[in-house]
């Protein structure tokens, strides 16, 4: 999945998003799919951690999970707002393929930019603002909602 990924991590001002290593995938689904003491925390009710959903990664700010939803061989990516008692996935990308491409133009984005200093000396302009969101709706086909990608902008 990761194989033509150059970087696991991107940081924009004060956030960003992390990949996790392939070493750290299984560890790093306790708390979501497994409990500590590897206890299914799965389900299918409403709000549910589905046991088709796999933690990837995180996006940096707040820790909220990055996830994909195995049973479409796609392997659209998710994400969804942690410690909130339910799980409501909002999605991020319509493939993890297409994911990574938008990871690669989040990169370019943040570019000088990577900490609050270096956003603050090279302010995003609106035009690459723009011209970003634009790239990442048309990867997406039009299929996801940007507001995931402008609050990355906004950190």
């Amino acid at each position: 999945m990761r194989a033509s990924l150059n970087r696991s991590e991107v940081s924009f001002g004060c956030g960003g998003l992390r990949l996790f290593e392939a070493s750290e995938i299984e560890r790093k689904q306790v708390g979501y799919s497994v409990a500590p003491d590897g206890t299914s925390l799965c389900g299918t009710g409403e709000g549910q951690w589905r046991p088709s959903w796999i933690v990837i990664g995180c996006e940096t700010a707040c820790g909220d999970p990055l996830f994909i939803e195995t049973n479409n061989s796609a392997l659209p990516v998710f994400t969804a707002i942690h410690g909130e008692d339910d799980w409501e996935p909002v999605p991020i990308a319509i493939s993890v393929k297409v994911f990574l491409t938008s990871l690669e133009e989040f990169a370019q984005v943040a570019a000088g930019r990577r900490n609050p200093v270096e956003r603050d000396a090279n302010p995003l302009t609106e035009d690459e603002r723009n011209l970003f969101l634009g790239r990442i709706a048309a990867l997406n086909d039009g299929l996801v909602e940007l507001g995931f990608w402008e609050a990355l902008l906004a950190s």
